[in-house]
């Protein structure tokens, strides 16, 4: 009989992106998905490969990533999650973890992604909001915002926002895309089948121009209509931007014990 090979796990993970240039491993620089596997690695003895549901841009933050990777363990999955966290960095968390049903991959089996961007809208700027909220002075006109927001709710190509990650592809389907305030701050929620390359950070900076004054809000419809990204406006800044959660199918859904949902971290609230 042959030796049976390691079990699949996967995991939900927050990290504040920061220090880190982007989820996907790079040559001679920090990344988030480097550290993970850095970790898995000290406790399995050879290199463990992870696997991430998006690979979010340098300085882009989480707190619903899901990963998964190949482990043999011999102890339970609440014992290797806390073996993890005991050797990761301060900025990366594994929030819940467990074996991976047959078939799952965090990328492929995903369903939907939503992210949170934040702005602080402010005469001043907020020194405990920095690294987690893109910072204007200029007042925001918000109902302008949402009304550029509703055009691209739906299936659109999204061309004029960002590049596929793989293939020539630009159809994106988005199911929610809101404007709210919450006192000084400025929250754009997006919710999608799936995303371009700084599709998400494209979109808010395009729309911030519209909030501005700088744009009218029917221009979003008529980027839609003539994709060309050299219309578009300037990626945000990537400190504002949170992947927030990703959704499955619901027999291969995984909630956060001890957690409630919209409610994952100190950062987020919905």
């Amino acid at each position: 009989m042959g030796v049976a090979g390691p079990a699949m796990w996967r995991a939900v993970v927050e990290y504040d992106g920061t220090e880190y240039f982007g989820f996907q491993v790079q040559a001679d620089v920090p990344t988030v998905q480097g550290a993970l596997e850095a970790a898995l690695t000290r406790l399995a003895g050879s290199h463990v490969r992870v696997v991430g549901a998006g690979r979010t841009d340098a300085g882009v933050h989480a707190c619903g990533q899901v990963i998964s990777f190949p482990l043999r363990w011999k102890e339970d999955g609440q014992r290797l999650q806390r073996a993890l966290n005991a050797i990761l960095p301060k900025d990366i968390s594994v929030l819940a973890l467990a074996e991976a049903p047959e078939g799952f991959h965090p990328r492929f089996s995903a369903v939907s992604r939503t992210y949170v961007y934040r702005i602080w809208n402010a005469p001043w700027r907020s020194p405990l909001r920095r690294r987690f909220s893109a910072y204007l002075e200029h007042p925001l006109d918000v109902d302008k915002m949402s009304r550029a927001a509703e055009a691209i709710q739906g299936t659109h190509d999204f061309g004029g926002f960002g590049h596929p990650p793989q293939g020539e592809n630009r159809i994106r389907t988005i199911h929610r895309a809101e404007w709210a305030t919450r006192g000084n701050e400025v929250e754009f929620w997006i919710t999608a089948n799936a995303f371009l390359r700084k599709m998400v950070r494209r979109l808010v900076g395009t729309m911030l121009e519209v909030g501005q004054g700088m744009r009218a809000p029917e221009e979003m419809a008529e980027l839609l209509d003539r994709p060309d990204i050299s219309r578009s406006g300037p990626p945000a800044p990537s400190r504002g931007l949170c992947l927030v959660r990703v959704e499955y199918p619901p027999e291969l859904e995984f909630t956060v014990p001890g957690l409630k949902e919209g409610n994952r971290s100190a950062y987020i609230h919905t």
